[in-house]
């Protein structure tokens, strides 16, 4: 088959959709399938300098204006016109189209332009909480709106949560909806073996101390203020190291160490030195950061969200904790687990073997393949 993905931001940007999707593409390719990826060629200034590693399927990146992210947090790229003109050639051969987000400019524009052909549509996270309230009230406002339009305009929905499946129903009264999770790549993610871990903590420059790990933007959903006030409340029990910025207000205390932006070719061996993962987040569905450093054989500690259950459902004590979303309480849960290393290895083998059991790479492309197959072919 001619897949055409179509999202926001592609790699080097790092984020929930761009990580996974690459992922995705990289597999289906490999199965036989052309695959094309439509993504805006924005970057955070961070990202700028970032290297990307040939993919084995095609990346066509349109330009774009990024402000909206970089002085609001909302992730959201203003695509130049070039957009409709380069869907329109990539959309003329694809056997299907499958978009992610149901807001974007991309996803508007390539389910407008589908002309007939079977058209897919990943929404990933549904209405996220902003504390800026006009931001809030924009966004509700545009899922009721846009994110309506494109939930019909779809042949098929796709789900990574019951939160999102039934925002979507809401939206689009019997529409087809099939839930396909994220999947985890064994080959890049799994846990350290003999002597590796060590050998990665003295390439960071990492001391005895345990390291707690946080992998995340500065956006108000991803929790960072709530894991720096962890961090402090744990008394110094573990270094809390932050994949994904360089800098804090107010300046980097001792028990913080700032890891910047790291590209995602350095995240696994990242995973595997760390002592455990800290993710206070909320609204995202279930964070692939999460299903990755599982995978890798780190045991995390969450943030208490009902979507995460069904996700961690059948995983075996230690693999993962959810905790009540205070500084003090996760504090104590991360303390507790780092301080103690039985424990900690008992819980990062609860969690790969969860993440095999559960977060089945191969799962994912046969579901995928499915999905495409039964759409049947394009329009004539």
């Amino acid at each position: 088959m001619n897949v055409v993905f179509v999202t926001h931001y592609a790699l080097p940007h790092i984020g929930g959709i761009e990580t996974p999707i690459d992922a995705v593409a990289a597999g289906l390719t490999a199965r036989g399938h052309s695959v094309t990826h439509v993504a805006s060629a924005a970057r955070r200034p961070a990202e700028r300098g970032s290297p990307v590693p040939p993919r084995p399927y095609r990346r066509v990146l349109v330009p774009a204006m990024n402000w909206p992210e970089e002085r609001l947090g909302a992730p959201y790229p203003l695509f130049s016109p070039a957009l409709v003109r380069v869907l329109r050639r990539e959309l003329a051969a694809a056997d299907v189209v499958h978009c992610h987000g149901f807001l974007y400019l991309g996803t508007i524009a390539a389910l407008a332009l589908a002309g007939g052909r079977p058209s897919v549509l990943t929404e990933h996270v549904g209405h996220v909480d902003y504390s800026n309230p006009v931001l809030d009230g924009a966004q509700a406002a545009a899922i009721a709106s846009i994110g309506r339009w494109c939930a019909r305009r779809a042949d098929a929905l796709v789900v990574y949560n019951d939160k999102v499946r039934e925002e979507l129903r809401a939206l689009a009264p019997g529409a087809r909806i099939e839930w396909i999770g994220n999947g985890v790549d064994p080959g890049r993610f799994h846990p350290a073996r003999d002597g590796e871990r060590d050998r990665l903590r003295a390439e960071l420059g990492w001391d005895e101390r345990p390291r707690a790990l946080f992998v995340g933007r500065r956006v108000a959903k991803k929790g960072l203020d709530r894991a720096l006030a962890t961090a402090a409340a744990a008394g110094g029990s573990f270094v809390l190291a932050v994949a994904g910025t360089d800098r804090l207000d107010g300046g980097t205390p001792d028990h913080v160490e700032l890891l910047g932006h790291v590209d995602p070719d350095r995240m696994p061996a990242l995973y595997r030195a760390a002592d455990a993962m800290l993710l206070p987040s909320h609204g995202e569905g279930f964070p692939v950061a999460v299903q990755e450093a599982m995978a890798s054989g780190l045991p995390v500690v969450l943030a208490e969200d009902p979507a995460y259950r069904e996700h961690l459902r059948g995983a075996d004590p230690g693999a993962a904790e959810l905790v009540a979303p205070e500084p003090a309480a996760l504090a104590a849960a991360v303390s507790a687990l780092v301080s103690d290393s039985e424990r900690r290895a008992a819980g990062g083998a609860a969690a790969a073997g969860h993440a095999r059991r559960s977060f089945s790479f191969e799962r994912v492309l046969d579901e995928h393949e499915r999905l495409y197959a039964s759409l049947g072919s394009p329009a004539p």
